[in-house]
């Protein structure tokens, strides 16, 4: 019954992929830090990473319903691609900045209280985060399909 109505409602399959991702991240970094990590709930960053493995299921789930050769399942699958790049170069980018904002914030002296409060965070995509995310996004899609 379930597998029936998520194949006519396939933009669920993506939103249940993200929540298990998220579900499995607080799981994941509770073990390793040896405390409730509920706040990375909310953060798309770490193993796995929430965009890739949204976008791979979602791809899957296209390709799965409608076939791996149509044209529909070639353009979410591009598209899919073109935000797992994005997703790896854009947040690189920014680490550069954050990282020589730091510099100048623990440099400059008026600046301590930000430089000690560690305002500046930046959001790291590894491509083991990424990987991780798309694999499980489509063996997600997979099992649900």
């Amino acid at each position: 019954m379930l597998r029936q109505y998520l194949f006519r409602e396939i933009a669920l399959v993506p939103v249940m992929c993200g929540f298990f991702i998220q579900c499995l991240k607080v799981v994941l970094y509770s073990i390793v830090y040896k405390k409730v990590a509920l706040y990375k709930f909310v953060q798309a960053d770490g193993l796995p990473n929430l965009h890739s493995g949204v976008f791979g299921s979602l791809s899957a789930s296209i390709g799965i319903k409608y076939g791996f050769s149509s044209i529909l399942f070639a353009f979410v699958g591009v598209i899919s691609i073109i935000v797992i790049h994005d997703t790896m170069r854009l947040k690189g980018e920014k680490g550069k900045q954050v990282g020589i904002l730091n510099r100048i914030i623990s440099s400059d002296a008026s600046y301590r209280d930000i430089a000690d409060e560690d305002a500046l965070r930046v959001l790291r995509f590894t491509p083991l985060d990424v990987l991780s995310g798309t694999l499980l996004g489509v063996a997600l899609a997979f099992a649900l399909l």
